[in-house]
């Protein structure tokens, strides 16, 4: 009912959150509940925010991250898959969609440089993620479309720069946590 009575000719995609707090499948649930949506009420453009590794990216991954999708993410990472194989071979695969699966994120003013790469994912600032995702769903000739895509700001190796970046120091308190816990690995 979001979209009743209004001219809705977009979506942007951007669902996420801790998996213990909103559940194992949010991603592909919310997803397939816009996609119908989306079919119910005309909407052709989709946007939708995944991350590298995701689908075929793992090699795109820095080592690092791939280390947390491995193990820290393996749910999360499952759910994203799924989320993505709604538009790749799903009920999403008519839409005109674009996966955008961005490198490490990052805080800060927009610089309006993003990338779309091949090799492996660096940073790019929220505003840039944001402002691609816009041009999916507002330019007509957008290049990508019904395409899974890596972005990124920085040429690579992106995470880092992402190191000084305050949201990362949440991140790294959650990869110390086992040790101050006390947690025996057994090496």
């Amino acid at each position: 009912a979001v979209f009743e009575g209004k001219n809705i000719t977009g979506v942007v995609v951007a669902l996420g959150g801790k998996t213990r707090e909103v559940g194992p499948t949010l991603l592909q649930d919310g997803t397939t509940h816009i996609i119908a949506a989306c079919k119910a009420y005309g909407v052709k453009r989709i946007s939708v925010i995944s991350t590298v590794g995701a689908g075929d990216s793992m090699d795109q991954a820095p080592w690092t991250f791939k280390l947390l999708m491995n193990t820290m993410m393996q749910k999360i990472m499952v759910d994203k898959n799924a989320q993505e194989s709604l538009f790749l071979e799903g009920p999403g695969a008519d839409l005109e969609f674009c996966l955008a699966r961005p490198g490490g994120l990052k805080q800060g003013a927009p610089t309006g440089i993003v990338n779309v790469i091949d090799g492996e994912a660096g940073a790019i600032n929220r505003a840039d993620l944001a402002a691609f995702c816009l041009d999916t769903v507002l330019d007509p000739d957008f290049a990508y479309l019904r395409q899974a895509v890596c972005i990124s700001s920085d040429k690579g190796s992106g995470f880092k720069s992402l190191l000084s970046d305050k949201s990362m120091s949440r991140m790294g308190a959650e990869l110390a946590r086992p040790f101050e816990d006390g947690i025996d690995f057994g090496f």
